[in-house]
């Protein structure tokens, strides 16, 4: 890409978030299989949660970074950026996703009590209340990775390579919460390696979605925030099954695929998508 802003260091951004995330999440994975207490090695899930937000504000706060810092606080506070159509559209899409997946599961033995609403979340977090990580935790990622990451990629990536690249790294971010004993990605493994495998596949064509919402709500993190609590609730209020959310990853790298085909003018050239940081 032409007219590359040169204040982004990704290297350095997605480095210094991978450190802290895994340093802290292999603690808390260590302590869980040889201490009792799961408050006490939950502890060190926190940082590794607030590890891109933080990152993103080291960086953002340096003198030099007085543009980035403006655009930052722009995309997160101002609700004028936000695109309520492609919000609206990729929800509904996403929700259908759900549906679409059970009924055809349904032919394959499925039950059709899998849309009914769970009476708990299917979400496990050590001991750290479930309700406030599908909140918390999609606001903090999506400040870090809106607020410094993504912009760091595509400013030398096309939409479509630097969302790949994206997917692939946020996917391996989550990868030390496997081994957390009782956390809910370490339920997966042990109750089939291939729902904790299908777990990290789905979230690689989630970063191509993601971004393009990004792109059309004018790189609002307000919008990106609004849809990733969506994407948590909607992933875990049904009772949906592992097998059935297999079938979903399907669905959802189709939706990919076709939100690339229809949008190749963003995906494809060399497009320049921060201008405004130019000024």
């Amino acid at each position: 890409m032409k007219n590359k802003v040169e204040e982004y260091k990704p290297g350095k951004f997605f480095g210094w978030v991978f450190l802290i995330t895994w340093g802290s999440w292999l603690i808390a994975a260590y302590l869980s299989y040889n201490h009792p207490d799961p408050d006490f090695y939950s502890i060190f899930l926190i940082p590794g949660l607030f590890a891109p937000v933080l990152v993103t504000i080291a960086f953002i706060a340096m003198p030099k970074n007085h543009q980035l810092r403006k655009d930052f606080f722009q995309r997160l506070f101002d609700v004028k950026k936000v695109n309520l159509v492609p919000l609206v559209k990729i929800c509904l899409v996403m929700g259908s996703s759900v549906v679409l997946a059970i009924f055809i599961s349904i032919l394959f033995g499925g039950s059709l009590n899998q849309l009914q609403l769970s009476k708990d979340f299917k979400f496990s977090a050590g001991s750290i209340p479930v309700l406030l990580v599908m909140v918390i935790a999609p606001i903090l990622e999506e400040i870090g990775w809106r607020g410094y990451g993504v912009d760091a990629l595509l400013n030398r990536f096309s939409l479509l390579t630097g969302s790949i690249i994206f997917g692939c790294l946020w996917s391996f971010w989550h990868l030390p919460l496997m081994f957390v004993k009782n956390y809910s990605m370490n339920l997966l493994l042990q109750e089939n390696v291939w729902f904790a495998v299908n777990y990290f596949a789905s979230i690689i064509p989630l970063g191509i979605i993601l971004n393009w919402l990004y792109v059309k709500s004018n790189r609002s993190t307000m919008a990106l925030i609004i849809f990733h609590i969506f994407l948590n609730f909607m992933q875990t209020s049904t009772q949906m099954t592992e097998w059935t959310s297999c079938i979903q990853t399907v669905i959802i790298i189709s939706i990919a695929g076709l939100i690339v085909g229809m949008n190749k003018d963003l995906f494809f050239p060399n497009l320049q998508v921060y201008s405004e940081l130019e000024a």
